[in-house]
């Protein structure tokens, strides 16, 4: 018989709750970085047109993407500044 207390038993134990915690640790960061990223439809280089409330409505191309957010250069002589929108105010302009 298997005494339940033996160091075999409890190393046992002590190992498998370790793995498990490393395992859930790992899908837990996973979990959290596909959340923080956002499959946005545009790619950088993209030419689009944004139009908000609050920034109006400007047309250039995409220079960063963080997240949901998506930053276009505008179109001005000598490049213009960043204006950031959400992706979901952006369309082709054609």
């Amino acid at each position: 018989m298997l005494d339940p207390t033996s160091r075999y038993i409890v190393n046992m134990r002590v190992r498998r709750v370790r793995t498990l915690a490393a395992r859930l640790r790992q899908v837990f960061s996973r979990a959290t970085e596909q959340a923080k990223t956002t499959a946005s439809p545009f790619k950088v280089g993209d030419y689009l047109a944004g139009d908000d409330p609050f920034n109006g409505c400007q047309e250039g191309v995409v220079a960063v993407i963080n997240g949901s957010s998506i930053g276009l250069r505008t179109v001005v002589p000598r490049g213009g500044p960043v204006v950031y929108y959400d992706y979901r105010q952006l369309r082709r302009p054609w």
